[in-house]
């Protein structure tokens, strides 16, 4: 039973291995920016590596269509302005290696954060317009703070900011992680979104792997 477990288990990672070098290596899709809803307007000041004059900003959740299909997400790239032109150029990635500098890297810890905070918060960010507002802002604040080469104030919206404030403080006591990942291009805003699913193909090359690993794990009992 030992051994079969721990066959089990190199097999487990094997797949997981596999299916992240699909996503990895996926190819480029097509990103259109529909919006923001719901959402709110907060004003937005940026000093140290990238450095802007306070300026309105829509807070919220950020409407795209990936290849077609609507994906909710929230911007994770303060440097780069979202495009009403669908670009081609987006990729997905490992949410920790998102953004592209200069806005990120985020780092893991962040990316952790982030996927706490969007189980615990999304549900009730997708019906009203102050939690998406609060959600983005609290992304934005601990995607610039683990960064740490720029530094990001609030204005202009009390009750949001207060929100936002609070979520972050929550973090210590939440558990729940989404499985998200980075959407990213060097032409247009970087995104964070669920990790898609699998396509037909991919399914069909991790098929193929877990026969692959099961064959190797097989050839090693042999040996």
């Amino acid at each position: 039973m030992k051994k079969n477990r721990l066959n089990l288990l190199a097999a487990s990672l094997c797949v997981a291995g596999l299916f992240t070098g699909i996503l990895r290596a996926g190819a480029q899709v097509t990103v259109a920016f529909t919006g923001v809803n719901p959402g709110e307007i907060v004003t937005v000041q940026s000093t140290g590596a990238i450095t802007f004059s306070p300026v309105g900003a829509y807070a919220g959740i950020y409407d795209l269509t990936v290849n077609g299909v609507p994906t909710p997400s929230f911007c994770i790239d303060v440097f780069r302005d979202a495009s009403s032109t669908p670009l081609t150029d987006y990729n997905y990635t490992s949410l920790s290696i998102a953004p592209l500098a200069p806005a990120g890297p985020m780092g893991p810890v962040a990316a952790t954060d982030i996927e706490k905070l969007w189980a615990a918060y999304f549900p009730a960010a997708t019906a009203n317009n102050q939690d998406a507002a609060a959600l983005q802002v609290a992304i934005w604040e601990d995607v610039a703070a683990k960064v740490g080469t720029y530094t990001l104030t609030f204005s202009g919206n009390n009750p949001v900011t207060t929100e936002a404030t609070s979520m972050l403080a929550s973090l210590p006591g939440l558990t729940a992680q989404a499985n998200l990942v980075g959407l990213v291009s060097p032409d247009g805003q970087n995104y964070v979104v669920s990790a898609p699913e699998p396509t037909t193909t991919g399914c069909l090359l991790v098929g193929l792997g877990v026969l692959a690993c099961f064959q190797r794990l097989k050839m090693g009992r042999r040996i």
